[in-house]
């Protein structure tokens, strides 16, 4: 195997890892993933200002890829290359402004799930409609950041996101209305004569819609509902943005959810006797400075 494609793949486990375990949010990790390997692209480019090269066409998915034992694995890799710096901005933007908001309400461990989920799915949905296309191949975050706006759908469809048309704000929208905006981009892409693998945009977008609910009820939470009450949280909640979180937290009815917003408010809160952060022990939540809450 390439040496750089063993890089490529420690660098996903890495960044996998330390996000799940730490609950540190992967929209983040990812990116910075991505852009590490569009780095790798460049290095092991043939000639100045492109990405082609052994290791790029060694992480991209090809069709026939899932039935070649030794190749499997650009199922995940070709997530994470892109065939271009604009490319990867587009998609870092689309983390930015759907990926961030979305792991805020869920937390990191079902959004990796989610994430990884509908790009695999897009992966197997854009190598089942151009199957006999051959040579093809599909790099890009865009089906799993399809899926992760599924799914975002799915949970809060009526809530209100403000998205960029190429770095033009758009008024806000419902998240439904947005996904509805999506699908007609893809009917056009159909149609159109362009390198956009629709196939896994749309693939990744019924994926994420599939397993979102499924996934925000699994137990990958820290309880921290049982250490702390309301009454507690409202005590704290002195910022629009804590009200606002709080908001959230008093009407969510999935234990986890509720679980991750909680999380949320807790590492945004800071003590009302002394302004430190708040620590949060199996006993009690106090501040960093012993100040019981």
């Amino acid at each position: 195997m390439n040496p750089w494609v063993i890089v490529v793949i420690a660098i996903i486990v890495g960044g996998l890892v330390y996000s799940y375990w730490r609950q540190f949010s992967y929209s983040m990790v990812a990116s910075a993933c991505c852009a590490i390997v569009l780095g790798i692209e460049f290095m092991e480019a043939s000639y100045a200002n492109s990405i082609l090269s052994d290791t790029f066409f060694d992480i991209a998915f090809s069709p026939r890829d899932i039935l070649d034992s030794d190749r499997m694995y650009t199922v995940i890799t070709s997530m994470y290359a892109h065939a271009g710096i604009y490319h990867l901005l587009f998609n870092v933007i689309g983390l930015a402004f759907i990926g961030t908001i979305f792991e805020q309400r869920i937390g990191p461990r079902p959004f990796i799930i989610i994430y990884l989920f509908a790009g695999v799915c897009g992966t197997l949905v854009f190598a089942g409609l151009r199957w006999n296309d051959f040579p093809v191949f599909v790099v890009g975050a865009s089906g799993a950041i399809s899926g992760v706006l599924g799914a975002f759908a799915r949970m809060y469809p009526n809530e209100r996101m403000r998205m960029f048309l190429m770095f033009f704000p758009l008024p806000p929208m419902q998240v439904w209305v947005i996904v509805a905006i999506f699908v007609m981009m893809q009917i056009a892409f159909v149609f159109g004569n362009t390198n956009i693998a629709w196939e896994a945009h749309i693939g990744g977008l019924l994926g994420g819609m599939l397993i979102a609910p499924y996934v925000a009820r699994l137990p990958l939470h820290k309880r921290i509902k049982k250490m702390i009450s309301i009454n507690a949280l409202r005590r704290l909640a002195n910022t629009s943005e804590l009200k606002t979180i709080l908001r959230r937290i008093e009407v969510e009815e999935i234990a986890d959810v509720r679980s991750a917003w909680i999380e949320q408010f807790l590492s945004k809160a800071r003590c009302p006797h002394c302004g430190a952060p708040i620590k949060i022990t199996r006993e009690s939540v106090t501040c960093g400075r012993g100040h019981l809450l």
